[in-house]
């Protein structure tokens, strides 16, 4: 099976996890008036665990020390994350813990850079933005005020990040199944630990059948398929992707609350879920799909300096005529012709070549600059329109085979070679004091430029 469709799948195993939990937020709400938290927790777990020992029990003969341990440390932070939703849970609504939960999503790219020394990439980080503001819109209803529950279930959200980042690392060398058993079980045993300290006695109601069929929910679905789709798909996925596929488990609730409850959804949460929808599109493709869309930007090459540029190549390579940009391609922005420059026109007059300034300035300014290196000039060539770029080639006498352009913006430059059919070769900025209205440009320009490196890659120079 290919890379790309494991990822695939192991992205649809986290959605599937996600849409579990999105129901479990109505069960755990529902079930908080008969049982009490840390029970809950122990009911959950156990179920869990020992359902997936029986399943699996071939994979845990032969369990080795280091393995138990990091079990133990899963069950920890899983534990201690859980108890705390859960007892806040009591304390605040379901859509604020829901919300505030899901703030790990923003806090797995940090911590996991505090911990791994990687740094994650900027649409990671974005999108982890954009699913909070989704979470906030689709979950927080009424005041924003901060309560104990509140404050009970960010903590928790920290353990989850945790969590999430921890499974990670141990999934690189260990069997994610072994490890979701071994978790689930240490979970159970620190829950049943605690049970009589926290919430004494055993509650008395728990045979009811309604809450049997609670807790079997949670235990098979919300806990032992869930948690094992999130172990097995997440050695498939970064830590940052996976917490924004399981942030998803807000769109879910939403959604279920919809179709089960007759809940309606109103305008606000439609844009809760699109900006969530957006994030995981940010963060699973990095908007790749884009490089398409601005291919019409992308030059062919992408240079430091026209002075670096091997002219000599390109003539062996047929090509016969030069088009210019002048400010910050062979200057700085309205300087004149220096020693430099002049010295380049010689070296291709030299080589064979014929040459035009081709520039969105006026005539003094083109014209004053040309008269120290020869050559054609076209002055106010109203650049990405194509009429003076044919024009140049006229005054040349080459053709679109055999003229080459140099620039150094994409939306000008660049975008009207494309357009004209001729061969651009990119260069980067030779001073940063430019213009406002370019200064603005350039910013979009970086949004091109890291569509067209992530498609050249090595080939770049």
């Amino acid at each position: 099976m290919s890379e790309n469709k494991i990822k695939s799948l192991a992205g649809a195993g986290m959605l599937g996890t996600a849409a579990i939990w999105g129901i479990a937020f109505v069960v755990v709400k529902n079930s908080l008036d008969t049982v009490p938290p840390t029970y809950m927790l122990a009911f959950r777990f156990t179920i869990a665990a020992v359902l997936l020992a029986l399943i699996c029990a071939k994979r845990l003969q032969g369990l080795k020390k280091h393995t138990v341990k990091e079990g133990a440390v899963l069950g920890c932070w899983l534990f201690f994350s859980y108890l705390l939703q859960t007892i806040g849970c009591q304390y605040t609504t379901a859509g604020k813990n829901a919300f505030l939960t899901s703030a790990y999503v923003v806090l797995v790219p940090f911590l996991y850079w505090l911990l791994s020394k990687k740094r994650p990439d900027s649409f990671c980080i974005a999108a982890a933005f954009f699913a909070i503001a989704g979470i906030g819109l689709l979950s927080l209803q009424g005041d924003m005020s901060v309560n104990r529950g509140d404050i009970l279930t960010l903590i928790c959200a920290v353990g989850f990040a945790l969590h999430m980042i921890y499974i990670d690392r141990y999934t690189e060398q260990d069997d994610p199944v072994v490890l979701t058993v071994l978790q689930l079980a240490f979970a159970a045993l620190f829950s049943w630990l605690l049970s009589p300290l926290v919430d004494g006695g055993l509650p008395t109601d728990i045979f009811r059948p309604d809450v049997i069929g609670s807790m079997l929910y949670l235990g098979i679905f919300s806990t032992m398929l869930a948690f094992l789709l999130q172990n097995v798909c997440q050695k498939y996925t970064s830590p940052n992707t996976a917490s924004l596929l399981l942030s998803t488990e807000s769109v879910f609730g939403v959604l279920f609350s919809a179709l089960l409850l007759g809940e309606r959804m109103t305008p606000r949460m439609m844009i809760g879920c699109g900006l969530l929808f957006f994030a995981v599109l940010l963060s699973e493709t990095k908007l790749s799909f884009l490089s398409k869309v601005f291919a019409c930007f992308f030059p062919d090459s992408y240079m430091d300096s026209a002075y670096d540029i091997d002219y000599e190549r390109f003539y062996q390579e047929g090509y016969r005529g030069l088009l210019f940009d002048i400010d910050n391609t062979l200057v700085p922005h309205g300087k004149p012709a220096d020693a430099r420059s002049v010295q380049l026109f010689e070296r291709l007059r030299k080589i064979g070549f014929e040459s035009c300034l081709l520039s969105n300035n006026h005539l003094e300014r083109v014209q004053s600059f040309h008269g120290s290196i020869g050559g054609h000039f076209i002055e106010d060539a109203h650049k990405p329109s194509t009429a003076n770029y044919i024009r140049a080639m006229e005054l040349m006498d080459t053709d679109r085979d055999t003229t080459l352009f140099i620039g150094d913006q994409i939306f000008t430059d660049i975008y009207g070679a494309k357009r004209a059919g001729i061969r651009s070769i990119l260069v980067k900025p030779i001073h940063p004091k430019e213009e406002i209205q370019i200064i603005l440009k350039r910013y979009l320009e970086k949004i091109v430029l890291h569509f067209y490196k992530e498609q050249e890659g090595e080939n770049i120079r």
